[in-house]
């Protein structure tokens, strides 16, 4: 099975960018995922099927988050330049296969881990 990330079921989105976050306070967990386009929003797709949730698919089945924030940013009116999607992740255990995932997506994909720059 291959290793995907959809908006809309069988409609795989591509990643720029992964990016984990720690509250410094509460501790709280959170997973930022860059696209560089969202085929979901394309030729009116997110009207057609309502987005509510982000599947993340691999080997050991289907993961489903619901998006705590969507930012976009575009270079003008109708060209998106960047799209973010966190989500929050409570639980240890939850933690553990969202990072299993995020592992075989990046051996998939071709990521290299890159430490903060500060």
């Amino acid at each position: 099975m291959s290793v995907s990330v959809q908006f809309i079921k069988g409609l795989d989105e591509e990643l720029g960018g992964i990016s984990l976050r720690k509250g410094r306070n509460s501790g709280t967990k959170t997973v930022v995922l860059l696209f560089e386009r969202v085929q979901a929003m394309e030729k009116g797709r997110s009207f057609i099927n309502k987005i509510e949730t982000l599947n993340l698919c691999d080997e050991e089945g289907e993961i489903k988050v619901t998006p705590n924030g969507m930012k976009f940013q575009f270079v003008d009116d109708d060209n998106l330049s960047q799209a973010e999607c966190s989500f929050e992740v409570t639980s240890d255990e939850a933690w553990e296969r969202v990072m299993r995932f995020l592992h075989r997506y990046a051996d998939a994909h071709g990521f290299e881990f890159q430490a903060p720059k500060i």
